[in-house]
């Protein structure tokens, strides 16, 4: 997908028509805010960009837009060509440098160069994801969704912006916070993170301010909160929809000027923090019915970021089943033919975190092999308590491996339902409890 940013409505529509006419699809804006707003909304593969463009129609302040476009590569296109403001633009970010009246040959050759340049850097960002690469941000997935949540941190990281963080639970809010923290200029200091509905109402105000000594009972000395610890960091304040509404007005003064007060302190103090929130809550409906502040709620979307659920990037399972069996197994798991269909056909309400516990759960209960551990349907079946609509076939070994593995099962079951108890697991299977740990020492359940 093309932008094409320029402020004449002849070249906005003839460009527009001709870029069509090759088979692109092309979304145009006429102002540098509209053009923000546009790459920020989603993701584009190329930007064509006027340098003159409202609100300032000044080739110099254009420069300034680059920037925002990264990662997709940029066209820049003005009336107001000359040698010095081509290396300005290409020293700025740009891909290249056209003088208008475009002539359509050159630009039809600069688009599909970058173009497959585009396609070019994606191809390797999934390459490197399917090479097992939770090295990018912790966030795993070649998906457009997750494409473009990575290109999105990328531009809201070295920024001031609070950024509040949408998504179904277990979807990665605190990965991402702390991807905007590890590329941001405050990575060398703390990231702090607090979950709001973990912490009693009435310790909240401890825990994030701090308090003095004997400000109330049991404090027997200072004690600096969250909020100290974090300066010149992040505060990460998962579940922010859970705050107490007295916390949500004190949060809010922090917020406004940098300013909080220990609980017991007489003089107010200052923290430079920047704020990322995280909710799995739908926080306009929470506006409208009153639990939370709308003040509250406009200062901490500073930018959004919204974390898809599992169902909508489908195309990642495979690619996180695997990473997570590696990590399981120590790189010595596979899978069985059936297992990532029978993955990737079921419904995933805990999202990441669902799969990452029914895959580690299998690899426990999976049959030894001497590659290592084969985890089929029926281990991932049994893991996360479904009873399968058909029968599951499982693939078949030698004879020694198909009996270590029923011995295998029988024990992490047994050893289940006793919570672990040595003695009672080994009367259970009819073993003594030394012949059940020389057992559990060979297959490693110790």
């Amino acid at each position: 997908m093309i932008l094409l940013a320029d402020d004449e409505p002849a070249f906005q529509r003839l460009t527009g028509a001709w870029l069509r006419g090759l088979g692109h699809e092309v979304e145009v804006v006429g102002d540098g805010d509209a053009a923000r707003a546009a790459f920020a909304a989603k993701p584009f593969d190329l930007v064509l960009l006027d340098l003159a463009m409202p609100p300032h129609h000044d080739p110099e302040a254009g420069l300034a837009l680059i920037a925002a476009f990264a990662p997709a590569p940029v066209v820049v296109m003005t009336g107001h060509a000359d040698h010095a403001l081509a290396l300005k633009a290409v020293e700025a970010g740009a891909w290249d440098f056209l003088a208008k009246p475009v002539d359509p040959d050159l630009l039809r050759v600069v688009v599909a160069r970058a173009l497959e340049r585009a396609r070019l850097a994606r191809e390797v960002t999934m390459l490197k994801a399917q090479a097992g690469g939770d090295e990018d941000m912790g966030l795993v997935g070649a998906s457009s969704a997750m494409t473009a949540l990575r290109d999105l941190i990328r531009r809201v990281a070295p920024t001031r912006l609070p950024a509040l963080v949408l998504g179904p639970s277990g979807t990665g809010k605190e990965l991402v916070a702390r991807a905007i923290h590890a590329m941001s200029p405050r990575a060398a200091r703390p990231l702090v993170p607090i979950h709001c509905g973990a912490v009693p109402a009435e310790l909240l105000e401890s825990e994030l301010f701090g308090h003095l000594k004997g400000s109330f009972t049991g404090a027997t000395g200072d004690r600096p909160g969250l909020i100290e610890t974090a300066d010149g960091g992040t505060l990460f304040l998962d579940e922010i929809g859970e705050m107490p509404a007295a916390m949500q007005v004190k949060l809010l003064r922090f917020l406004a000027d940098g300013s909080y007060q220990p609980v017991g302190a007489r003089a107010p103090r200052m923290a430079d923090v920047r704020i990322v929130a995280a909710t799995h809550r739908d926080l306009a409906a929470a506006v409208a019915d009153g639990s939370f502040r709308e003040d509250l709620f406009y200062r901490l979307k500073g930018v959004v970021l919204r974390t898809p659920s599992l169902d909508d990037r489908m195309s990642d399972l495979p690619l996180l089943a695997r990473m997570f069996l590696r990590r399981a197994s120590e790189g010595r798991g596979s899978f069985a033919p059936d297992a990532l269909d029978w993955l990737t056909a079921r419904n995933w309400p805990g999202n990441v975190r669902e799969l990452r516990a029914a895959v580690e759960c299998a690899a426990a209960l999976a049959m030894p092999a001497a590659a290592g551990v084969i985890v089929g349907a029926a281990d991932l079946a049994f893991a996360v308590g479904d009873v399968p609509a058909a029968p599951i076939h499982a693939v078949f070994g030698t004879l020694d491996e198909e009996v270590a593995a029923l011995e295998h099962r029988r024990i992490v079951e047994a050893l289940a339902r006793t919570g672990h108890n040595h003695t009672h697991t080994a009367r259970e299977l009819g073993l003594s409890r030394v012949g059940l740990l020389k057992k559990m020492d060979r297959m490693g359940l110790r």
